[in-house]
């Protein structure tokens, strides 16, 4: 039952942000960053009781942790890669000094 209410309390900000803005990319990167702040809230508003129980939540999260800098490097090198590849060149400038060939 958390696993559905921290859903819809995600899905009640997307749903807010895009009523806002109109844009739905935004509101759904922000309806994710809600649904996991909340997870990671609720996780540790439970800790006490998952005191005697660290092995079970050190796995997932360590797996987390190497899944999301791994994607953030992948993400990073294919920016870099197609901001290079992507450059267009300054347009050469005339005899007159105008970048452009007049009509």
């Amino acid at each position: 039952m958390k696993l559905l209410t921290t859903l819809l309390i995600a899905v009640l900000a997307a749903l807010a942000v895009y009523s806002a803005r109109r844009r739905i990319l935004f509101a759904l990167k922000t309806g994710a960053v809600v649904y996991i702040v909340l997870l990671f809230g609720r996780l540790i508003l439970s800790a006490g009781s998952l005191a005697d129980r660290w092995e079970d939540i050190l796995w997932p999260v360590l797996i987390m942790l190497v899944a999301w800098v791994s994607l953030w490097w992948t993400s990073t090198v294919y920016a870099e890669r197609r901001g290079r590849r992507t450059k267009v060149p300054a347009p050469a400038k005339t005899a007159s000094g105008v970048g452009r060939p007049g009509r």
